[in-house]
């Protein structure tokens, strides 16, 4: 405990802190000229906390009882001996407060300090929460990679081979030894092909592609997709820069900046697509394209933006931790000294006063103790972490560099992070595999669009002739004839996108998690189809957009899924209106029904009956492809 008489304290002058009010129940004092003698044993973490309480009746109303009695121990002589060595020391200050409704004290240490110690969200059993800690990248395969433990030792192969035999599958397997799914969709070009020939007397005929990508364009096309993806360089890196150095405030300006840069790069993008008015291949393209590049900046800036903050917090507790390391250890047994009044402390005492009072060295011990533990998890979350410790280390600010950034943009990711797991070599034989059937898959997805998509497409415009009662009358037909082709449209784009071109893209940029999704295919619930159907995009939503919400906007975690959800659906009806150039909700309302979907899911009529909720599911995802398409296109 530390000691201090009424009468001495009321001598006091008040301190010109302006975040400190005085008043006849609060007391400041000043560590300044602090010497001790010797560096007793580390505090318990019990012990390690910037405030102790007193007892009102410590607090002695006789002034004149002699010296006051701190945490150290010496005495007298060890107070005159302290004295005579003392010299002038950068002030810590704390203050004395009375607890309301009891009669005791506590002992404060200053605002600055107490802010630093606080901006780290608290300090529990050594560790501190850190804000972006929800995600751990590790070493792992995709689920119908053939190198996958669980896809080799699945014990329902034939099931998969008797599904791929009657449901043609767009080019998926699920171990070596599968090579029914091939025949199947050699089986399913070989009818499309013979009914060609014997309605138009060709094997296949392509004018969807004719359609849907112009190769004139295709240059054009690639130049401003370079510029676009390599270009945003030239702004995220000297921006995360100059706010290291300290020539930016993320807090202040820095971010507002990155979202205004955002917000004009989107609009020029989808602008220049459509004053170019390209085919729908080479939109999509683009827009999709500039869509993930828009999420890895916005990662990249924010995340680096955090640990700015981080490391200014870093800086100024080392420097709060120098102060207190700066005091004289030599002499045994000595009490540190609180001198009121002091020069560089700012506060004015009468003239002539040589009062001090003395702290003990256990108070100043419990202040370096609790700054140690924050900057060693400031440290902690500004150096990187990879699960089995692969790779090199990598620190902030030190990753601030161009190939860091230049490198993480071709990373099939949209997270950024310090460092990932990576591979030490390129499996080019896997490369060449998953080539090959990106364009396999292309080439089934072009007949499939071409003999089962476009003959009612071309029906469709012919209905738009029509009143619109007319057309909703053809409306049933028309989403019967798209429901199985658009079903394997469905499944081949997933599969192109998150199984091969994703696959590609991590073997070739030595990248070791291709976690790329989750069994889909088993969702009983909308919330469990929108977390592994995408994972990518999902991490992203929800550090940079749900856990965002909670912590800045302070809202509910309900409110913070809708405003996701919300966000999510906004941009995909951004995509369908750069197709179709028209705005008609349809996408952005199917989006939204997914949230009173994910509240039915966990009510007593479907809560854990998984196979009714799986059965649901797919009904949903077999009937929501051909019906928007069918309402952008009928309606």
């Amino acid at each position: 405990m530390v000691q201090f008489t009424k009468s001495t304290m009321s001598q006091r002058a008040p301190s010109t802190n302006n975040n400190i009010t005085s008043s006849p129940e609060t007391y400041t004092f000043l560590l300044g000229e602090l010497r001790t003698a010797f560096s007793s044993d580390p505090p318990s973490p019990e012990s390690a906390s910037p405030a102790g309480d007193l007892d009102d009746a410590q607090l002695s109303a006789n002034s004149t009882e002699g010296p006051v009695v701190g945490f150290g121990l010496g005495g007298e002589h060890g107070e005159r001996r302290f004295q005579e060595k003392a010299k002038r020391r950068a002030s810590v200050p704390v203050r004395l407060e009375k607890i309301r409704g009891r009669e005791k004290y506590r002992l404060v240490i200053d605002d600055e300090l107490r802010k630093l110690l606080a901006g780290g969200d608290g300090v529990s059993g050594g560790k501190r929460k850190k804000k972006f800690n929800d995600l751990v990248f590790t070493k792992r395969f995709t689920v119908f990679d053939h190198r996958s433990p669980e896809a080799a030792s699945s014990t329902f192969r034939g099931f998969y081979t008797v599904f791929w035999w009657l449901t043609p599958p767009p080019g998926i397997h699920i171990t070596k030894k599968l090579t029914s799914n091939r025949v199947s969709v050699v089986i399913l070009i070989l009818k499309l092909a013979a009914t060609s020939y014997k309605e138009h007397g060709r094997l296949f005929g392509i004018d969807i592609l004719s359609i849907m990508f112009n190769p004139d364009n295709l240059i054009d096309c690639l130049l401003v997709d370079a510029t676009m993806f390599w270009g945003s360089t030239l702004w995220c890196v000297p921006l995360q820069k100059a706010i290291a150095k300290g020539r930016l405030s993320w807090e202040r300006t820095g971010w507002m900046l990155q979202m205004v840069w955002e917000a004009a790069y989107l609009g020029v993008v989808i602008e220049y697509t459509l004053w170019r008015d390209w085919p729908w291949i080479q939109t999509v393209f683009i827009v999709l394209h500039c869509l993930a590049s828009l999420m890895k900046q916005h990662s990249y800036a924010f995340y680096n933006g955090h640990l700015s903050g981080v490391y200014k917090r870093l800086q100024s507790l080392e420097r709060k931790l120098e102060e207190l390391r700066a005091l004289d250890t030599s002499e045994p047994n000595a009490r540190h000294l609180v001198r009121a009044g002091s020069v560089d402390s700012g506060v004015d005492t009468r003239a002539g006063s040589e009062e001090k009072e003395e702290l003990g060295s256990a108070q100043v011990e419990d202040f370096e103790k609790a700054i140690m533990e924050e900057v060693a998890a400031c440290d902690g979350e500004l150096s990187s972490h990879v699960e089995g410790g692969d790779g090199p280390e990598v620190v902030y600010p030190q990753n601030l560099t161009w190939w860091n950034y230049f490198e993480y943009i071709h990373f099939p990711t949209v997270v950024y992070e310090l460092a990932y797991p990576r591979t030490t070599s390129i499996n080019w034989r896997y490369v060449v595999e998953k080539i090959t059937a990106t364009f396999g898959v292309l080439g089934v997805m072009i007949v499939v669009s071409q003999h089962l998509i476009l003959p009612v497409v071309l029906q469709t415009h012919a209905l738009r002739l029509l009143p619109l009662s007319s057309r909703l009358q053809a409306f049933p037909y028309i989403i019967l004839d798209l429901v199985f082709p658009f079903m394997l449209e469905y499944l081949m784009v997933w599969y192109l996108i998150w199984e091969l071109i994703l696959n590609v893209l991590a073997e070739l940029t030595f990248f070791a998690d291709h976690g790329f999704y989750g069994p889909w295919w088993n969702s009983a619930t909308w919330a469990t189809f929108a977390r592994d159907w995408n994972t990518p995009v999902h991490n992203f939503l929800h550090r940079h957009v749900y856990h965002s919400c909670i912590s800045s906007w302070h809202v509910s975690r309900g409110t913070a899924t809708v405003i996701t959800f919300l966000l999510s659906a906004l941009v995909h009806e951004l995509v369908m209106w750069s197709l179709f150039k028209r705005l008609r909700g349809y996408l952005f309302v199917m989006m939204m029904l997914q949230i009173p979907l994910v509240k039915a899911s966990r009510t007593g009529w479907l809560k854990g009956r998984e196979t009714l909720g799986n059965v649901l599911f797919w009904l949903g995802v077999y009937t929501t492809p051909s019906l928007l398409c069918s309402l952008y296109l009928v309606v």
